[in-house]
């Protein structure tokens, strides 16, 4: 069963691959692949949205626009403050991701900077001075090797799409 109570059969595994590959792959093309109607993706891809399975967005590619300073920042915070702390965080532009954790640090974020001096100024004057916040520590990103559209929670079928 999936986390919202439909079952994720092959057929939709196959979507999802798919559109993993490339979110534009026309369900004409998948059709094809799954020996099934275009009118079985697009009614499978709709429940996939519905269900809140899958969500097609574009993914912007930071280093194209000359943002080269990439980092983790974990956060310590009052704990009272966590929930009003993530809000405020939320709000700056350079966040792309945020989440509360279990651990040392009840918050961390990916932020996208243009260089070490954005960075800076982003952590220090922006992130370290919301009321509540107790701590950083930012692990700046050299490489990555695998990106959240690379994800994809199931064996690879190996069929080509």
């Amino acid at each position: 069963m999936g986390h919202f109570g439909g079952a994720v059969d092959e057929l939709d595994k196959l979507i999802l691959q798919a559109l993993n590959v490339d979110g534009r792959t026309p369900f004409t093309q998948i059709a094809r692949q799954a020996g099934v109607s275009e009118t079985t993706i697009r009614t499978r891809y709709q429940r996939l949205v519905d269900q809140g399975i899958v969500r097609t967005v574009g993914i912007i590619d930071p280093t194209a626009l000359d943002y080269e300073a990439t980092a983790m920042v974990a956060v310590s915070a009052e704990p009272s403050m966590v929930g009003k702390i993530a809000s405020t965080i939320a709000g700056v532009p350079e966040v792309s991701y945020l989440a509360t954790t279990l651990g040392s640090y009840d918050l961390i974020l990916e932020v996208f900077c243009r260089d070490l001096s954005h960075l800076t100024d982003v952590v220090t004057r922006q992130i370290q001075q919301v009321p509540g916040v107790r701590a950083t520590e930012t692990l700046v990103i050299t490489e990555s090797y695998k990106l959240a559209g690379d994800w994809f929670p199931y064996p690879k079928t190996g069929a080509e799409v």
